[in-house]
């Protein structure tokens, strides 16, 4: 693992060092303190964070591509894949090392955001319990974003090109459980099973169960070994 962490680490030296990171977080932080303020002083806040977390992990949607398109395609623009190929390191560990960096990059993202709940706590009793397994959730459903951005990444070496390919493959994980509802009761079903938006909502309500972990830790699972076998044929 100490493959892993050497570069996680030098990915997240890369985002600290690039304007890049900030501009994400800064346009994350800005809509969900502006939503933040909006429901405090809407007159009717109660203490829930269900509505703003289900705004987080759709903005989560827009960031991954951004945080993730440059960590394989620009090192295959520069051509300093081929170099970190060719160091006796795994194809596994490059794509591990590089998705904890971006996961852990979200995480400190989110964490600031944890400022919200306790706020909250001063209009009523919040139920800490269905916001921790809210904030779960969220990173569940991020790291599969992740996951899904850092293949896309690994397929071209123009950041732009993997930016809208990793948007549009999340946008069909996204809205695959609307196109579930139009489509033969036997297909809508699995169609359903597939869709991020479906499998997020029991996080949402502070409902913990096996079906949506199970399937995000296997999204994040298949588009990593989907990432290795892209690098893999590059080595090739």
């Amino acid at each position: 693992m100490r493959n892993v962490w050497t570069i996680a680490r030098k990915e997240l030296y890369t985002y600290v060092t690039s304007p890049m990171a900030y501009v994400v977080a800064t346009f994350f932080l800005a809509i969900t303190s502006l939503l933040f303020v909006l429901f405090i002083g809407s007159g009717r806040a109660e203490a829930e964070m269900d509505q703003l977390l289900h705004t987080m992990t759709f903005l989560s949607l827009m960031m991954a591509p951004v945080i993730t398109m440059g960590l394989i395609a620009q090192e295959r623009n520069l051509g300093t894949i081929e170099t970190l190929l060719t160091r006796p390191v795994r194809d596994w560990e490059v794509a591990l090392g590089k998705f904890v960096a971006a996961f852990l990059l979200f995480m400190a993202i989110c964490a600031l955001t944890f400022v919200y709940p306790i706020i909250m706590e001063k209009f009523g009793s919040l139920d800490w319990g269905a916001t921790l397994m809210g904030y779960l959730g969220l990173l569940l459903c991020a790291a599969s974003f992740i996951a899904i951005g850092l293949f896309a990444s690994s397929l071209t070496s123009n950041q732009i090109a993997a930016a809208l390919l990793a948007t549009l493959i999340l946008l069909v994980f996204w809205l695959i459980g609307w196109i579930s509802m139009s489509v033969p009761t036997s297909v809508g079903n699995v169609l359903k099973h597939l869709s991020v938006y479906e499998n997020i909502q029991d996080f949402e309500r502070g409902v913990f169960d096996t079906k949506p972990l199970v399937f995000f830790l296997s999204v994040v699972i298949y588009f990593l070994f989907l990432t290795v076998r892209s690098l893999e044929t590059r080595r090739a």
